[in-house]
């Protein structure tokens, strides 16, 4: 007999865990923008901007810091609504003035950490159950 269900069946849940902890990493980030992150105003600047090889567009936000520097950087928000010259809430990293997030970017943290943590929950049962497959089929 070969193993070639069980080495399936932990890549698989490899590919599930690495998923999992990049979705977390990204609603732990994203929870840091709400959390200490310093809200502002911000203005759409363009309403097609660079899609980064996606079908959809990124628009970006003109907006002054708390240090009083002016910024303009992607929204990383995919989509088409918002207007140029539109007024948009956004979460400016009082470490770095140049890092700033839309507000209801930023809010869909909760969603990024739940979904994650169950992707990562799945992966380790794929896990245990490719090692049981394993350790159950006779050699």
């Amino acid at each position: 007999m070969n193993a070639a269900g069980e080495i399936a069946g932990a890549l698989i849940g490899l590919v599930w865990l690495v998923m999992g902890v990049w979705m977390v990493a990204i609603g732990r980030r994203r929870t840091a923008a709400l959390g200490g992150w310093v809200a502002a105003e911000g203005t759409i600047v363009d309403r097609h901007g660079d899609t980064d090889g996606l079908l959809v567009r990124n628009p970006h936000v003109r907006y002054v810091a708390p240090d009083g520097s002016e910024h303009v950087v992607a929204s990383k928000s995919r989509g088409d609504l918002w207007e140029p010259g539109q007024a948009v809430d956004i979460r400016v990293n009082p470490a770095n003035p140049a890092e700033a997030m839309l507000d209801t970017h930023a809010g869909r943290a909760q969603a990024y950490l739940v979904v994650g943590w169950f992707i990562i929950v799945v992966a380790i049962l794929t896990f245990v159950g490719s090692a049981l497959l394993a350790w159950a089929t006779p050699r």
